[in-house]
């Protein structure tokens, strides 16, 4: 009789359990197709969102009821376990479940309107002051913000909590669990087909932000551990530039290092000083060839910079190998490996390697850096100093006389780009005669795109509109991102009144410029996976011989070895005749071509884009390239399987050289 009576209550307590699961789940589903109306209409007002959009976001809420049921189907026993013991505790831990993925929801499709990216894994390569940076300078941490999130948490908990007195049918609860437990075995289309959203917006659109973030954190902290067996025994960089042959790697436990047998490209359209040139290398924060230089799909708002690009050496078909910048100095002034997070988030465990810094300091160089924000975000300054470079100039030692951006609501990136160059030419103006080589690292294309005189720059930006003759729609469409426009034209002003500064020095003819962009900027929305990488290159001097177009695809990776191959070739400097670089120098066909092997690091918790020649990979998904960077699906396994051993191959080198100061051995060293 006792155990009959047991028997009882359990199947009660059981049938209670199931319905107050339903009931919870059912508020949880209201919840999530509220948050796609707002989400619809958020985005309406702060991105530009194509005819049809509405159509992908329902598609999306399809994709959210089963992402719902799969989580139901994950968490019913423990919820029925805990309900069973102590039903209180059961609605609290539910309560808060639902809280944190509403706001959380809620918070990562405010940052994916303002960014146009979906945010995963790459949180995880940042410290809390530098997300607590980021998040102040687009207004996440507003008083509105936390308030409206506060009120959030009362109407949820009064929902759930009034929510006790709903009686569902037993059959029907039976039902749901069975559903949400079979729901399980399709859990795969919880994630978007790509190849049939058309275009990254639509993917963006479909994708439910939590459940991304969520599977791109376990992915992170659970990685897919890799057979070594499967690995091509070759170096990941392939044929080298101009002759066909094999990298010479000199040594298996510096896996990098080889003879550098980099082509002399500049040599061929710079007429040689008797001095040693002065290198000047910008590198612009945003700067995407989506929206700088002819033929850009966005058209160019840099009127000053593709004036220099006509008398330049000018590749069009240039890569960042970061989509944030974080990589850019360690890519650009040494070709280097990636490390796990970055290569200057090593910290002081950063192997010694080459760099421009450091290679040209043995010959006479003085070396600065200037940054008009905090050198020590992303550890700049502290890989800079590693290098010896002699000066570094930002925000802590600007002075009185220069003007920060204006904040929003209470943080500023720090000085803008005609501050960051006005700094550059004081400090010149006061230097010795020495060979220079002098880095700017510019700041104002970055969110919230706050300028001095920012009115004025969105009034350029509306006569740039009619200039490019755009019609009421499409001005309505680039209206969303005014002020993106409107910190590209100030960036073009600025580098304009830089060079009007130069030209008046005696030394502006045995100057050698390099300006490039460090990524492009995520808004407006990047058309396919490699446009977050596509940049302009644009080397000037004014003793260039010949300007030149080239249609080739090179990187930042191939900037260091090609400016020493000609250092080394055209002024006789001595430079080691090994070294590690990733690049194999500057390619100077007209047409367009890709020889080039190189591994991307997109954030600092993701290596997941590899381009081998004529293939992009993007984790599973292989593309062919064609002229202006444009991206096809293709379908060939062979070619998968052989691509994706080699980038393996690199992943798992560039973690050995990195971790065990592998780039250089000691006799070497300096």
């Amino acid at each position: 009789m006792e155990f009959e009576s047991r028997r009882k209550l359990l199947k009660d307590n059981l049938i209670l359990g199931l319905k107050r699961y339903l009931v919870i789940n059912a508020i949880f589903l209201f919840l999530w197709a509220l948050i796609r109306v707002f989400e619809y209409f958020y985005l309406s007002n702060s991105v530009y969102l194509p005819k049809g959009s509405a159509l992908y976001v329902l598609i999306g809420f399809g994709i959210d009821i089963l992402i719902l049921l799969n989580f139901a189907g994950l968490f019913l026993l423990p919820f029925l376990i805990l309900h069973t013991l102590y039903k209180p505790l059961a609605n609290i831990v539910s309560g808060f479940l639902i809280v944190f993925f509403v706001l959380g929801q809620i918070a990562l499709i405010k940052y994916f309107a303002t960014t146009s990216i979906l945010l995963g894994s790459d949180l995880y390569g940042y410290k809390m002051k530098e997300i607590i940076e980021t998040a102040s300078a687009s207004g996440a941490l507003s008083v509105v913000t936390v308030l409206s999130s506060v009120l959030a948490v009362l109407i949820i908990s009064y929902i759930l909590k009034k929510s006790a007195r709903i009686n569902p049918n037993p059959l029907l609860s039976v039902l749901f669990a069975i559903i949400s437990i079979v729901s399980l075995f399709f859990s795969k289309y919880t994630i978007p087909d790509k190849e049939k959203l058309n275009n990254q917006l639509n993917i963006n659109l479909v994708t439910n932000k939590a459940s991304h973030f969520i599977r791109e954190s376990l992915i992170y902290v659970l990685p897919t551990p890799q057979n070594e067996v499967t690995l091509f025994p070759y170096f990941y960089t392939g044929e080298a530039i101009d002759s066909g042959e094999p990298f010479e790697y000199l040594s298996e436990e510096f896996h990098f290092l080889r003879i550098d047998n980099t082509p002399d490209l500049l040599g061929k359209y710079i007429t040689t000083e008797t001095n040693k040139p002065n290198i000047v290398i910008i590198i612009v924060e945003s700067l995407g060839r989506a929206y700088s230089g002819k033929g850009a799909y966005l058209e160019s708002f840099t009127p000053f910079l593709d004036s220099l690009a006509s008398h330049s050496l000018y590749w069009e078909n240039a890569l960042s190998t970061s989509g944030r910048t974080f990589e850019v100095l360690p890519s650009i002034l040494g070709s280097m490996p990636y490390g796990t997070s970055g290569f200057a988030e090593l910290g002081k465990k950063m192997p010694d390697g080459f760099t421009l810094v450091n290679l040209l300091r043995r010959h006479g160089y003085v070396s600065s850096f200037f940054y008009g924000g905090d050198a020590g975000f992303d550890k700049m300054g502290m890989f800079l100093t590693k290098q010896k470079i002699d000066f570094i100039y930002d925000e802590s030692n600007f002075g009185d006389s220069y003007s920060k951006i204006p904040p929003k609501p209470n943080f500023t990136w720090g000085y803008g780009d005609k501050e960051i160059f006005r700094k550059g030419l004081e400090v010149l103006s006061q230097a010795d005669s020495t060979p220079r080589l002098d880095v700017y690292l510019t700041l104002a294309m970055h969110d919230p795109f706050n300028l001095p005189d920012q009115d004025y720059y969105q009034d350029a930006v509306e006569e740039k509109f009619e200039k490019l003759k755009f019609d009421e729609l499409r001005k309505e469409e680039y209206r969303k991102y005014i002020k993106n426009f409107s910190t590209i034209l100030y960036f073009d002003d600025a580098l304009r009144y830089f060079f009007d500064e130069y030209k008046k020095r005696d030394d502006f003819n045995n100057t050698i410029f390099i300006i490039t962009g460090d990524h492009r900027m995520s808004t407006p929305p990047i058309s396919s996976e490699i446009d977050r990488f596509h940049v302009p290159l644009v080397i000037y001097s004014p003793m260039l011989n010949k300007s030149v177009k080239f249609s080739s695809v090179v990187s930042h990776l191939d900037i260091t070895p090609s400016v020493i191959a000609f250092l080394r070739e055209s002024y006789s400097l001595n430079f080691p005749a090994a070294a590690p670089w990733l690049g194999r120098g500057l390619d100077s066909v007209t047409y367009f071509r890709s020889t080039i092997s190189m591994p991307f690091i997109r954030t600092k918790s993701e290596i997941i884009d590899y381009l081998d020649k004529d293939y992009f990979l993007v984790r599973d998904q292989l593309y062919m390239i064609s002229d202006n960077l444009k991206l096809n699906r293709v379908t060939n396994e062979k070619k998968l399987v052989e691509i994706n051993r080699k980038f393996e191959k690199f992943k798992r080198e560039n973690i050995v050289v990195t971790t065990n100061d592998k780039l250089i051995p000691d006799s070497l060293k300096f």
